[in-house]
């Protein structure tokens, strides 16, 4: 009897393979023709569901001809590719393009009886153009794009009326596809720009999973299935990608649909995983730094308020579950996630499980999460159809993410499928008391679940999912997601990217407009996509659509040899970090001046000493103290966030911004580059960050390059790397901001004799060393820093001293003094008009625990805001001058003629008047009695308006009308659509942004705590400096910005003495557990804790709340499914 059984289940799946075939041959009828006959490259497709027309390609037009026109022509041409569809038309670069066509599937089964879903497992690449797609000349990019695309993860129907990209409940309210799930969307613009159906002759493709069987109820049966869809709106590997966007888009975002179908009926269930909404990453295994690091959590309240806004949008009510654990970075991240959720979204439930630890202790355990997650499940319910008629909808979706949102997120979402699927089987009145029909389904699910998890951890991190049923397996699998992470993961991220957004603009134009405009009108919109001239119009409207918003931005940088001085920054109280950052009129020369800057940057070097075992992995104790130290400097005079903070080896930079200008900041991004000793290696480098503030991009850079009185060419080779090497996300360079402010420990010294350095610092005329400073001439020669700008040098040498003295080097060496700690910006200005950036004032600060001194800069900068009242009217004005995207004009005789088709003899007398305009025309054809030329842009089509009138011939007027006249009202872009102030923030002071928030930023554990721990004894007297006596110290001038030459003064040395008591104003000595820096800034106000981080409220557009709906509740199985770990 099994052996019968057996032989039934083989014929069965040999009949189900041989159906599966005779289905691909049905569909296998796409065919690619191409002819070149030394003019333009034609392609022409011909699709089954257009047996009447053929799609024809020529350079940048697309039209559709007349099948049997073809067919007399077919000789001409030869067959290039057989497929079974065509995803679209992919820019490489501005000038080639080529076609993509799908020549592998695989079928994965029938949702529906007339959608057959197909895995694309093969794809062709046809040139539109004589760019070559193989052999020496191939673009190197496109063969791991080929390879990304034929992996298996991409699917698509084989009909057009089934659009993959919805669940059931958005199919069955209507509407147009997902645009987070269209992934070959942007590959659709070539065809709607020339107003071509693209449902007709493309593919709708979605990336994820999509895992269909065939199960039996009794006689009957029914469909199972598991959908993922994964979203491509942040989209990348699993160490290039994480966190949120400014839009609120996470990475690695899924929705999975469990689906079954039914006879007539069809019940779904969707849940929802994703990335942490904060602004965060973690990079790869490199040398000391593989762990989870926080970025500006205070400026990412307006995008994690948009990432719930867009869940609730879509999804109504949203529930979050978090399953972060205690170890390597997820604590703090859980911690931050928490306190955020608490203050943007307290209306949202939000659980959290430790899965790791709490399975770790008892498989048990997970009763407590059920509790908590199945109620809610219960409350949004299911899905459910009848004949094409909504019988109930799901009210709500489960949020869940863990770390990576894969092993333990599979394994939770599996629980709640499993859970509910008793609920969904009892909606289509299936006997669930039959243990074998129940136990049958749920084992297929559970199946389908697993394997579901595999795909999903394959897209994002190169492996299947770690299941916790076998260690050396999931060990495996673990050492291969480390290779694949770390060495090839950056090929399938410039993939990713390619496929995506293509690169029919430069990036850099394409960068510009997505800081002026909405980045999801600008990326999602042809008109910008396509027309690289739409762009350039654009920004040549910039100035009218922005206005200024100045702000002052204050630039410090010093080198602190090591930091072991640190904590005694306010040496006998004579100087301390807010007379640097803070310098009141020594700082600014402008009266009714803010002495508060709206950014603050700040660069130090050498914060730990450079030795070998710093170079491996530097300690951050330093970087915490210092971040902590800084914070309750600046919130003496106003609430500032912390946007950033990175250290490489020595060379660490601190960004800060005012909390009220958070909302209009964005495009966060950290880069940095070693080097010296090679490179890989080195102790010195640079440490970049760069953001949007309103429209303007700006970048600080932070440099130490190579140390020695001679070693010029080697502090130019550390610029030039830094320059070419400091890379941002999206491939941003240095180059590509419009405001580059570059500061440091640049190590230039001055030619000349130390002596003769120090008798003009003493005699304070400066302007006799100026001419030496090898910064300034290798500047004037075009070697290094070309095109920045610097204040004046008005202050003496900063470089070098002896510590906690006004004496400079007085050592062995005796080294000469030199300018080595700078200050300087560029400017790009693209928009013309009068310089954005003005330098204030340009001085150093006598902070004395170093061998150099700190230099600081102060900045004003107009902005670029954009006035949104005016932006709709401009971007009409923009598509207006482009003219129609198809850039097609018809043109007619005005007297009657009795032939079928346009005149064939006036063909070239209308061809060479539209010559004598000066427009190229890439393709004509004959509709009837009308010609249509297919130009080369929509300037051209209004061009040849004019020629409406002419005389061709005896008694012949040639009539010209576009082709879509009314191409402004109905496929111009529309920017109410994308008004990111459509979202607003109200409620609470956006000062309330400022908190304790340095303790998110993740610094390695460090073994120095109790080194750098402080007693209760004060600094040993140390005996003042002979300057102090002789008066020759340096004194700030009152004027700073205009201050002439001046030279050391120590008079202020001799009149600050310690506090004779603990209750002097000063404050007492910090105790064992304080901070050392609370020695300088005793009366600074406590700073709120993370908990007590009060964001901007949710606008009145999100509902406050949502009424519960709850679903009857569904029956439950006998015995609750268990769960792996993972």
């Amino acid at each position: 009897r099994r052996s019968t059984r057996r032989e039934r289940r083989g014929r069965r799946r040999r009949e189900k393979s041989r159906e599966r075939d005779r289905q691909r041959m049905s569909v296998r009828g796409w065919r690619i023709w191409q002819k070149n006959d030394g003019g333009a490259m034609e392609i022409v497709v011909e699709a089954p569901p257009r047996r009447d027309e053929v799609l024809v390609i020529v350079g940048n037009a697309v039209y559709t001809k007349n099948a049997s026109t073809f067919d007399d022509d077919r000789r001409l041409y030869r067959k290039v590719a057989d497929g079974y569809g065509i995803m679209g038309i992919l820019r490489i670069t501005p000038e080639d393009s080529v076609l993509v066509v799908v020549t592998g599937v695989v079928s994965v089964g029938k949702l529906k009886d007339d959608a057959d879903i197909l895995r694309v497992t093969a794809t062709e690449f046809i040139p539109l153009n004589t760019m070559a797609v193989s052999g020496n000349d191939v673009d190197t990019r496109l063969p791991s794009l080929q390879r990304l695309i034929s992996s298996g993860s991409f699917y698509f129907s084989a009909s057009s009326s089934f659009d993959l990209t919805l669940s059931a409940q958005r199919r069955a309210e209507g509407g147009g596809s997902d645009f987070r799930f269209f992934w070959n969307r942007s590959l659709h613009f070539p065809l709607e720009r020339h107003s071509i159906d693209t449902s007709l002759w493309l593919l709708k493709c979605m990336c994820g999973s999509v895992l269909v069987r065939t199960v039996y109820v009794g006689h009957r049966t029914a469909r199972a299935a598991i959908v993922s869809r994964l979203s491509c709106e942040r989209v990348g590997t699993r160490f290039n990608v994480r966190g949120a966007n400014d839009l609120g888009a996470v990475a690695n975002f899924v929705e999975t649909e469990q689906l079954l179908v039914f006879e007539e009926e069809e019940v779904s269930f969707v849940q929802i995983r994703g990335s942490i909404p904060l602004f965060w990453d973690q990079p790869g295994l490199q040398v000391g730094s593989h762990k989870v690091k926080l970025r500006a959590f205070e400026a990412s309240v307006p995008a994690y308020y948009r990432h719930f806004y867009q869940l609730r949008k879509l999804y109504d009510d949203v529930a979050v579950v978090t399953l972060l654990g205690s170890k390597e970075g997820e604590r703090m991240l859980g911690d931050a996630f928490k306190t955020q959720h608490a203050k943007c979204a307290p209306e949202v439930p939000f659980v959290a499980f430790d899965y790791h630890a709490e399975m770790k202790t008892s498989r048990d355990n997970i009763e407590r999460l059920k509790k908590q997650i199945f109620p809610l499940a219960e409350r949004h319910g299911y899905f459910h159809s009848k004949g094409g008629m909504v019988v109930r909808r799901q009210l709500g979706a489960m949020r869940t993410n863990c770390l990576d949102c894969l092993d333990r997120t599979n394994c939770v979402q599996t629980l709640l499928g499993l859970y509910m699927l008793c609920a969904q089987l009892a909606g289509l009145q299936i006997e669930t008391n039959n243990a074998n029909t129940f136990t049958r389904i749920e084992e297929v699910f559970r199946d389908v679940w697993q394997k579901n998890g595999d795909q999903c951890s394959v897209i994002y991190a190169g492996t299947g999912a770690l299941e916790g049923k076998s260690k050396l397996k999931d060990a495996s699998r673990s050492i291969a997601r480390t290779i694949q992470n770390n060495l090839m993961d950056g090929s399938k991220q410039e993939s990713f990217d390619l496929f995506l957004q293509g690169s029919a603009v430069p990036s850099v134009l394409f960068d510009r407009a997505c800081n002026l405009l909405p980045a999801s009108l600008v990326q999602g919109n042809f008109y910008f996509r396509e027309y690289p001239s739409a762009v350039e119009n654009l920004l040549e409207q910039a100035d009218t659509l922005t206005t200024d918003a100045p702000l002052t931005i204050f630039v410090g940088t010093w080198n602190v040899n090591g930091g072991k001085n640190m904590h005694n920054v306010a040496f006998r109280n004579e100087a301390k970090l807010s007379d640097w950052i803070f310098p009141h009129a020594n700082l600014v020369s402008v009266s009714d001046m803010d002495s508060s800057p709206d950014i603050v940057a700040i660069g130090v070097e050498e914060l730990v000493d450079l030795n070998a075992s710093n170079i491996v992995k530097a300690s951050t104790t330093n970087q915490r103290l210092w971040c902590e130290g800084l914070r309750k400097t600046l919130s003496e005079r106003a609430p500032y966030v912390l946007l950033g903070c990175e250290q490489l080896v020595g060379v660490c930079l601190f960004v800060f911004a005012k909390a009220a200008l958070a909302p209009f900041l964005k495009d966060f991004s950290i880069a940095s580059v070693k080097t010296g000793m090679g490179g890989a290696t080195g102790n010195k480098g640079s440490v970049g960050l760069r953001l949007v503030v309103h429209s303007t991009s700006i970048v600080f850079v932070c440099s130490h390059f190579a140390a020695g009185q001679n070693e010029i060419r080697d502090r130019n080779e550390d610029y030039s790397t830094a320059m070419r090497k400091l890379q941002f996300s999206g491939g941003r360079t240095i180059d590509s901001h419009d405001v580059i402010f570059w500061f440091g420990d640049f190590n230039y010294r001055i030619s000349m004799g130390g002596e003769e350095v120090k008798r003009a610092v003493r005699a304070n005329q400066l302007d006799l060393i100026v001419g030496g400073d090898q910064l300034t001439a290798q500047k004037q020669a075009g070697m290094t820093f070309v095109g920045f700008e610097e204040g004046p040098l008005n202050f003496a040498p900063t470089y070098k001293y002896d510590t906690f003295s006004d004496d400079y080097d007085t050592s062995e060496k005796c080294r000469t003094p030199a300018w080595t700690d700078r200050v300087l910006w560029r400017e790009t200005n693209w928009r013309g008009g009068m310089p954005k950036v003005q330098l204030r004032a340009y001085d150093r600060c006598e902070l004395k625990t170093s061998d150099h001194r700190p230099v600081s800069a102060l900045f004003t900068l107009n902005a670029q805001a954009v006035d949104w009242t005016k932006a709709e009217g401009i971007v009409e004005d923009v598509v207006g001058v482009m003219g129609p995207p198809d850039a097609t004009v018809i043109c007619s005789l005005s007297s009657p003629s009795y032939e079928p088709l346009f005149p064939s003899q006036l063909i070239d007398v209308v061809l060479d008047r539209v010559r004598e305009l000066g427009v190229p025309v890439l393709a004509t054809n004959r509709y009837g009695s009308d010609l249509w030329l297919f130009l080369e842009s929509g300037e051209s089509a209004l061009a040849a308006l004019s020629m409406d009138g002419l005389s061709i011939g005896p008694g012949q007027e040639l009539a010209v009308r576009l082709r879509t006249p009314d191409w402004m009202d109905t496929v111009g872009p529309k920017i109410s659509a994308h008004d990111p102030s459509s979202i607003t923030f109200a409620g609470a002071s956006v000062e309330s942004l400022a908190g304790d928030g340095s303790s998110l930023f993740n610094f390695d554990e460090d073994d120095e705590e109790v080194a750098l721990t402080m007693t209760r004894m004060a600094p040993p007297e140390r005996p003042r400096p002979p300057s102090a006596r002789s008066g020759s110290g340096v004194t700030p001038s009152a004027d700073y910005g205009a201050s002439p030459h001046r030279v050391p003064s120590g008079s202020s040395l001799a009149n600050l003495d310690w506090p004779s008591d603990s209750s002097s104003s000063f404050g007492s000595l910090p105790t064992h557990n304080q901070s050392p820096f609370e020695t300088s800034w005793t009366n600074v106000p406590s700073q709120p804790q993370l908990t007590t981080l009060q964001p901007l409220r949710a606008s009145p557009a999100i509902p406050p709340s949502i009424p519960s709906r709850p679903a009857p509740p569904p029956p439950r199985p006998n015995g609750t499914p268990t769960m792996k770990q993972g």
